[in-house]
């Protein structure tokens, strides 16, 4: 919420780290050595995010003197420094890549999903990659909006190949939160996809796409968490027989995965408009 309510760019910084510090404490629970092994790719790259996003800031603040988003938005305008502007634009693009799981550097999340308890996942899932779409749909509809030029190509085909590397990924995995996992790099693609495109209409879709993989997201690692209780496995080979004994657990799945399809009339629908 801090993150998502703020309107300086150097407390976003700081709410992304209190984020972090909390999601490795809670990716850690347990101490196995598959989580331990997930936590360290997951803060790793996410470390390497931050060091770009708080460099961008100091850069940014030395160029136009103010911290407020609203400020820097009108200072931007009367920038001499095209050029430095442009650096700017890259590198706060490449950490919130980072920071929501953007091709090509997505692998921390399919890595470090699937290791903590399943409630915890259902937490990440729905929150930690979307407060990066936010912040990269934030910064570069109010300060960037005058330089997305070719940059605007460039997010155009990351978008596309985190779709396709994230449906891929996804189908090459027969581990039920493995499976969420890659496919949650999928969505982030149809959200970036949405900013890269640049019309009112996309943004407003890649929005609503945000909020709508929030919630759906996180129901279907909830229902991969009652699977697991039922037969005590993740593992689909293992799996079956379910929708005759659970049939009201089966219809909540198909209820998320169809809205995350785009089939009407549930909320999928509207952002694949």
């Amino acid at each position: 919420m801090g993150a998502f309510l703020t309107g300086d760019i150097f407390n976003l910084y700081v709410w992304f780290e209190v984020m972090l510090v909390a999601s490795f404490a809670l990716l850690i629970l347990g101490g196995e050595r598959a989580q331990m092994e997930g936590a360290i790719k997951y803060v790793t790259l996410n470390l390497l995010a931050s060091v770009i996003f708080l460099s961008a800031v100091g850069l940014l603040y030395g160029m136009v003197g103010t911290l407020n988003m609203a400020d820097i938005a009108l200072r931007m305008d009367e920038a001499e420094h095209t050029g430095m502007v442009e650096v700017l634009a890259v590198m706060f693009m490449v950490a919130f890549g980072i920071k929501s799981a953007a091709f090509p550097l997505f692998f921390w999340l399919p890595a470090s999903y699937h290791t903590p308890p399943v409630a915890v996942s259902a937490l990440f899932a729905g929150l930690l990659t979307k407060v990066g779409v936010y912040a990269m749909f934030r910064v570069f509809t109010l300060i960037f909006d005058q330089t997305m030029g070719y940059l605007q190509d460039i997010m155009l085909w990351g978008a596309v190949f985190t779709m396709v590397t994230g449906v891929l990924g996804a189908a090459a995995q027969y581990e039920f939160r493995r499976i969420l996992s890659f496919h949650i790099v999928s969505q982030i693609g149809y959200m970036i996809l949405g900013l890269a495109l640049y019309t009112p209409l996309a943004i407003a879709g890649g929005v609503f796409a945000i909020v709508h993989n929030m919630v759906v997201k996180t129901n279907l690692f909830l229902i991969s968490g009652i699977t697991h209780r039922l037969q005590g496995t993740y593992q689909l080979k293992k799996m079956g027989g379910l929708y005759r004994e659970r049939p009201w657990l089966a219809v909540a799945f198909f209820v998320s995965a169809f809205s995350l399809a785009g089939v009407p009339p549930l909320s999928g629908f509207l952002p694949n408009l």
